[in-house]
């Protein structure tokens, strides 16, 4: 078992940690599918709710680790304290890794969303624009049919359409 050496109190942490994560994970999918338009969007809502989860563990395992490093400094002499410090120690790395993978990701999901953001601009402002006729050159090439004026032409008398 990969936490065999790190201690039970270690393990019970890391492990409690692991099931509240995924228990927010859970949470914001079913949540965010209902309030977001685009998966992209959930993605991103989901990835923050995870980036931040783990920066707030690492965060206090950071605050347990110096009070730890404070408690050595005034009892030097008290084994377990040595052992917890390292334990905590562990912790620390591994969430450190956790962070940034979460935050990878995040990053990853922010850049698939931002994708998917230019390409409803560019389908939004594909439909604004008039599609020619490239068979008729200028102003001609507007018109859908040869007999169609367009917007500002007036039929003239002389004209046989």
């Amino acid at each position: 078992m990969f936490f065999a050496g790190c201690g039970k109190s270690f393990a019970k942490n890391f492990r409690e940690y692991l099931e509240a994560l995924l228990g927010f994970a859970v949470l914001a999918l079913f949540s965010g599918c209902a309030n977001h338009p685009s998966p992209q969007q959930t993605m991103v809502d989901d990835r923050y709710l995870v980036y931040e989860q783990t920066y707030k563990a690492y965060t206090e395992a950071e605050q347990k680790y110096l009070n730890l490093l404070f408690n050595i400094e005034r009892m030097p002499e008290e084994e377990e304290l040595w052992m917890m410090k390292r334990d905590q120690m562990l912790e620390l790395l591994q969430l450190r890794d956790l962070m940034l993978q979460a935050r990878a990701e995040l990053d990853d999901a922010v850049q698939d969303w931002e994708k998917h953001l230019q390409e409803v601009q560019a389908e939004a402002k594909k439909e604004q624009v008039k599609q020619y006729n490239p068979n008729f050159p200028g102003r001609d090439g507007q018109r859908t049919s040869p007999g169609q004026l367009l917007p500002g032409e007036v039929k003239g008398k002389n004209q046989r359409w």
